[in-house]
Parts: C-alpha cells; structure tokens; sequence
C-alpha cells in the first residue's frame, strides 16, 4: 500500500512539472546523483525513487543555475558562444516557434555541460584525502549553504533581468503600433 502511496505522489510530482523542467533539472540532476554515488564521491541513500526524483529535480536546478551564472558567463566572456542581442531573439521567436525550442535544448546542453565539470571537480577534489575528510564536515555543509544562497541571489537578479526585458520590449512594440 505504501508503494502505491508513492506511485500516485509520484504521479501527482511529474504531471506537474514542464518538459522544459523535466530536461533541464531532472534528467541532469537524477543522473548526478546517480554519478555521484556510483563514482564514491559521496555515499547517498537512492532507495526511496521519490526522494531521488526530488533530490534530482533540485539539483539539476542548482546545476542548472551555476550553467547560466558562471558557465554561460565565461564562456561568452572568452567568446565561445556569442548570444544574440535580446530583441533579436524575440524577433526570431514571434517569427519561428522553433527558436524556443531550440533555446531549451541550447540551455539543456549547458546543464549537461555544468552537470559533468561539477561532477570533473568533485571525483577531482574527493581524490585529495584532506578535502575528502573535509567535505564531510559542517563547516563544508556551512560553505555550501552560502554558496547556494549567493548562487540563487544572483539567479534571482539574472530571472529578475529577463522579465523586465521581456515586458520592456513587449511595451516597445506596442508604442511601435
């Protein structure tokens, strides 16, 4: 019966989630749990699928945010990628519903990308015997809670950034008409 509790939960968690969701926090984050164990970077508990679902789920959002802050900033400051100016893009997207498509993919890419350095440093640092012992400390568990805070703080700024040039220039072309 319990079992069946957790399907239905289950069940009620995927439906709500988009697929934009699903590809960009829950496959990266899912598999970097899973890694993650398998690679004895850390010893998880993976028995209760739902809670893996979860944990997958918010870290793929965390992957994915360090993708768009320091990933996508880096590599466009080097000029590896070079972006389009923001009207441009939203030019195009009225233009060919494609290009929303192929932005979620451009972004599902960069979680991937985020997803395999993360996974590169820790198998990296969990290889040095003093920062092992050391990550498994609540001066560590410390550190990353302020990493998370600042990281969804300039998320935040970053999300905050984009809705008001979205509605900036949906008001520009309104006063165009």
């Amino acid at each position: 019966m319990t079992k069946l509790k957790t399907m239905i939960n289950m069940d009620k968690f995927l439906d709500k989630i988009s697929v934009y969701q699903f590809l960009n926090y829950m496959i990266p984050g899912t598999l970097f749990l899973v890694l993650v164990d398998i690679l004895g970077i850390y010893d998880l508990s993976l028995d209760n699928v739902f809670l893996m679902l979860f944990g997958g789920y918010c870290s793929g959002m965390v992957l994915s945010r360090i993708g768009s802050l320091l990933l996508e900033h880096y590599l466009k400051k080097w000029k590896f990628v070079v972006f389009a100016p923001y009207s441009d893009y939203k030019d195009a997207e009225a233009y060919d519903s494609k290009i929303g498509i192929l932005s979620a993919e451009n972004n599902m890419y960069r979680t991937f990308l985020a997803t395999f350095l993360t996974l590169l440093i820790l198998f990296g640092l969990n290889l040095i015997p003093c920062v092992n012992e050391f990550m498994h400390t609540s001066w560590m568990a410390l550190i990353a809670i302020a990493c998370l805070t600042l990281l969804f703080l300039f998320a935040y700024r970053k999300q905050t950034s984009y809705v008001r040039k979205s509605v900036e220039y949906i008001v520009s072309k309104k006063k165009e008409k």
